[in-house]
């Protein structure tokens, strides 16, 4: 009698999610708490005489992104006046991206790829005296490009 494994799910311990400012990764802005990534589409409804119900199509939006960090360095304030030089137009030809790699118990190893992110808010919170101090990054691109392993 053989017995099957269950199939593994991926937890967070095997995603690292990496940043780049201007093609230089910031491997010191690692302490991620949380990495949330959503692909945007849009349902547009159109109805027609003569017709029982309304015909459906969707539009592809791009995607959006939300992260948490906890600071270690001073590296984000850094990589924040980046983003700040190219929203003020001061350096317009920053590039940043974002890499997701997933590490599948089964070897599996895509990429998710967050070209040429641009930010929005970005909160930063000292909860109290014994709490880290974490910021929040969020975000969209205009695409995203999964690479398969």
């Amino acid at each position: 009698m053989t017995t099957q494994n269950p199939a593994q799910r991926i937890k967070g311990q095997e995603v690292t999610v990496l940043i780049s400012d201007a093609g230089v990764l910031q491997d010191t802005l690692t302490d991620i708490q949380n990495f949330e990534m959503e692909l945007q589409f849009e349902i547009i409804s159109k109805g027609y005489l003569g017709e029982p119900s309304n015909r459906k199509d969707e539009i592809y939006n791009g995607a959006k992104f939300t992260m948490e960090l906890h600071l270690h360095t001073e590296d984000w304030f850094s990589f924040q006046s980046d983003i700040k030089a190219r929203a003020q137009r001061v350096q317009p030809d920053l590039i940043f991206n974002i890499t997701a790699v997933l590490s599948f118990p089964n070897g599996d190893t895509p990429t998710v790829l967050l070209p040429d992110c641009k930010f929005g808010a970005q909160p930063m919170s000292i909860r109290s005296r014994g709490d880290y101090v974490s910021v929040k990054l969020e975000g969209e691109v205009g695409d995203y490009t999964p690479s398969l392993s």
